[in-house]
């Protein structure tokens, strides 16, 4: 998911030798290649993104606050929403040729889906209660978090000031900011 961390990590990926001095790490040139980053960012992310579901069953209510996980229940369902009402918009707008979006929950926040999936992965955290949970969680939410950065830059690169310009409207993720833009 996160091609800024695996650059990262490819960059200063060290080892050290008998002399205990840092070496590169042979083999990983190859990784430098973006579809290879994306998909194995893509692999990495789906792999934590099924490590939280199943922790979150695993160990459903450990801490049993009730309370606690009801609210998980609730966001969980907003997160469904919005991600699902974000994507219909999305494929509703590439059918009509927009050069991008700026409708539907995109007038709001300039990254829906990833506020639904970051919804979905609190939601989860909030249901188990458990500390794996919370670190799994935590480690998603921050590769979405780069993931929205290395975004932007593509969209301010293919949009230019178009893209500049919906960023100064549109706040990233914060929709109750861009529901009070909107109205003032």
């Amino acid at each position: 998911m996160s091609e800024a961390f695996l650059k990262f990590f490819i960059r200063n990926a060290r080892l050290k030798d008998n002399n205990h001095q840092a070496v590169m790490v042979k083999g990983l040139d190859h990784l430098r290649d973006q579809r290879t980053l994306h998909l194995i960012g893509h692999v990495l992310y789906i792999a934590l993104y099924i490590s939280l579901t199943a922790s979150s069953i695993i160990f459903y209510n450990s801490a049993n606050l009730t309370a606690l996980s009801y609210a998980g229940w609730i966001i969980f369902a907003c997160g469904v929403v919005v991600l699902v009402s974000s994507s219909q918009t999305r494929r509703r707008s590439y059918r009509m040729r927009e050069t991008f979006i700026q409708s539907g929950l995109y007038a709001y926040v300039r990254h829906p889906e990833f506020l639904g999936h970051m919804l979905i992965i609190v939601s989860l955290i909030f249901m188990a209660q458990h500390p794996i949970s919370v670190a799994i969680g935590s480690v998603l939410l921050s590769l979405l978090c780069i993931e929205i950065v290395e975004e932007e830059k593509k969209n301010i690169e293919k949009f230019g000031d178009a893209y500049k310009d919906y960023m100064r409207k549109v706040p990233r993720i914060n929709p109750l900011a861009g529901i009070y833009q909107e109205h003032t």
